[in-house]
């Protein structure tokens, strides 16, 4: 035993233990996950230089006294820390490099009794430690339909006004009260921006008032006359700005929110001023020369108060007269009229009598005029019952396409009222007036459209108010949901006669303007193309969409009436739950037709899917006849070769 224990002493001094093996996920700075149970020593083997690197000033252990060197040297760590950026992330509350940090870990210094220490590490933790700011409350600006009331309207109103009186100085501003001092007019001057600005003229006057019920209507704007810009530009300039204003609170009402509309507004003039410039002085010049020939314009609302119609017959002639510009009669209708009456122009000096009398010619004149033009709406497939005598839409849904970035938005339109809104991708005005029609046995044309910068894409039937007038009592009757290929039927409200009506689809047709005796049209042909679907012609992307590529058809789901490539299309636009489809439309020819799978269309025999029977094998979804297969198909004379025995060949006999 003594000589064992020896033995084991001497080994000791001549191979003495060596510490354990340092862990090489540790020493590289890198994570270990055994931590603590890991059986590797945890040293870095830059840990020396990440001490000499380090934020922290030396500590002396067991409470040794400190140096005037190390004091010394403890400054000179401080003021090289101070001018390094503190870690954002220790600020916040962790960082994970610790002493590895690059950055400064201000809590980290130890608190010296040296005035100079303690000064410099109290500045510099009173700048990092200090508060940050509160930010300040946003200006109320825009809010939804549904949470304004009457106070936050009041708090937007004023809100308005207090960011006027900022924008402009107070000697660029003047305020004009009413007589009874219920309207305020603000009037102020708009001057351009632009540094190429190619007009004399740089500012222009505006008068705005702010109505109690702003924002939920529009605020009021005039041109005042009293300025250097003439009359007639000015009056362009209002009207412009008007339509503006309109379009931007339709589009806002669409969208269900109310916002502060004067300051996107001087944006829009600032940047639409040089084109209304040069619109009004075209139209000067345009005055100044007939001015000169001895013509004189007739305005519209002059024309209307000499002959003096009714109501009705206004509302006929303001739709019939949508060509004309400006809603005054051109040089060319005053001649081809006054050629009728021997030849004679309409000077200036001239009576009243013969006034009104060349007004109430030119009037008839303009209501027999074709009222075919625009796009036609036309049902195909239209089956009345045998009491229904004849139908009426009174209010229709259809859905638009822009024509500059393509993106589709539903308009409502009634009668002859014009609707004006902005596209929410590229903020191009649109607008779509319908005229409407009288459906019966030998009439298909539901009406006419008048449109700018849009084109039709489909007809949200469901949505559409018809009146529908009864053969027995001759009363109307309205008629709401009417689906697609579905038969309607109702009952007279007043002799409760059975009505029924059926459409199988809706067909939207453009009308080329007729031109004039000299060749010419007036109509600009850029700002019209055809609709969107027509039938004979594929759909767009012929019917396709991102979800499925080879499924050439558009869905007509009953849920809303709307037509749609895919299901996942129709909830991506719609928040109600689908509802299988039951028509379609063909994306090679647009036939509307009822829903089925795996067969061609009904009009040109395209397949709609690909679902297609083949003269090929197609991993056995094709042909698997042999005498059917195509020759170069390698199934087709597969095992022709194959040897046979006498049993199996036996069998077969």
């Amino acid at each position: 035993m003594e000589n064992a224990e020896k033995e084991k002493t001497d080994k000791s001094q001549h191979f003495p233990q060596t510490e354990p093996p340092r862990c090489r996920f540790f020493s590289q700075g890198k994570h270990c996950h055994f931590g603590k149970k890991c059986k590797f020593l945890h040293v870095r083997d830059d840990a020396a230089a990440q001490e000499k690197k380090s934020n922290r000033l030396p500590i002396h252990h067991e409470g040794t006294p400190v140096t005037s060197e190390a004091c010394s040297e403890d400054v000179g760590h401080t003021a090289v820390a101070v001018h390094r950026r503190p870690c954002r992330y220790y600020l916040s509350g962790h960082c994970a490099m610790e002493d590895r940090c690059r950055f400064w870990h201000p809590t980290m210094f130890p608190t010296l009794d040296d005035t100079s220490v303690s000064s410099v590490s109290s500045n510099q933790t009173r700048s990092v430690q200090r508060k940050p700011q509160v930010p300040r409350p946003a200006v109320l600006q825009e809010v939804k339909l549904c949470d304004l009331t009457e106070d936050v309207g009041q708090k937007l109103r004023e809100t308005e006004i207090r960011q006027l009186m900022k924008r402009f100085p107070k000697d660029k501003v003047i305020i004009q009260e009413r007589s009874d001092g219920k309207v305020t007019y603000y009037r102020m001057s708009v001057e351009a921006t632009d540094p190429d600005w190619p007009f004399d003229l740089k500012e222009i006057d505006i008068m705005v008032s702010f109505p109690d019920s702003y924002p939920q209507e529009i605020f009021t704007l005039e041109i005042p006359l009293d300025q250097e810009l003439p009359p007639v530009m000015a009056k362009h300039v209002q009207q412009a700005s008007l339509e503006w204003l309109q379009a931007k609170h339709a589009t806002n009402g669409i969208m269900g929110k109310v916002e502060l509309l004067f300051r996107p507004f001087l944006r829009w003039l600032d940047r639409s001023l040089e084109r209304l410039f040069t619109e009004g002085a075209r139209q000067l010049k345009k005055d100044m020369d007939l001015e000169k020939a001895g013509l004189q314009f007739i305005p519209y609302q002059e024309l209307q108060a000499s002959v003096g119609e009714s109501p009705d017959d206004e509302e006929d002639t303001e739709a019939d007269t949508e060509d004309t510009n400006d809603g005054k009669l051109e040089e060319t209708e005053l001649q081809n009229n006054g050629g009728e009456n021997g030849g004679k122009t309409l000077p200036s000096g001239e009576d009243e009598v013969q006034l009104e009398t060349e007004a109430a010619r030119l009037v008839e004149n303009i209501k027999l005029s074709n009222p075919r033009r625009g796009t036609e709406v036309k049902v195909l497939g239209l089956r009345l019952g045998e009491n229904t005598a004849t139908v009426v839409a009174q209010q229709i849904s259809v859905c638009f396409q822009c024509n500059r970035c393509k993106i589709t938005a539903d308009l409502t339109l009634s009668g002859r009222t014009a609707c004006a809104a902005q596209c929410e991708k590229c903020s191009s005005s649109i607008s779509a007036a319908f005229r409407p029609c009288m459906l019966h046995h030998y009439c298909d044309v539901l009406g006419y459209l008048d449109l700018h910068n849009v084109v039709p894409s489909d007809l949200v039937l469901q949505d559409c108010e018809l009146i529908v007038g009864c053969l027995s009592c001759s009363q109307d009757t309205l008629l709401q949901n009417l689906s697609y290929g579905q038969t309607r039927e109702l009952n007279c409200e007043h002799c409760h006669s059975k009505l029924s009506v059926q459409a199988e689809s809706i067909k939207f047709h453009y009308l080329q303007p007729h031109s004039n005796k000299t060749g010419t049209s007036t109509v600009n042909y850029k700002m019209f193309r055809d609709p969107a679907v027509q039938k004979g012609k594929p759909l767009p992307d012929k019917g396709t969409c991102k979800h499925y590529k080879q499924s050439h058809r558009w869905l007509r789901f009953p849920c809303c009436g709307r037509a749609y490539a895919c299901d996942a299309c129709h909830d991506e636009d719609q928040d109600h739950p689908m509802e299988l489809a039951t028509r379609m439309l063909c994306g090679y020819c647009a036939k509307e037709q009822p829903y089925n799978n795996g067969k061609p269309c009904v009009s040109c025999g395209s397949m709609l899917t690909r679902g297609a029977r083949t003269s090929h094998w197609e991993g056995g979804q094709g042909c698997r006849n042999k005498v059917k297969m195509a020759r170069n198909d390698r199934h087709k004379y597969a095992n022709t070769n194959k040897t046979v025995s006498r049993r199996a060949a036996g069998d077969k006999k």
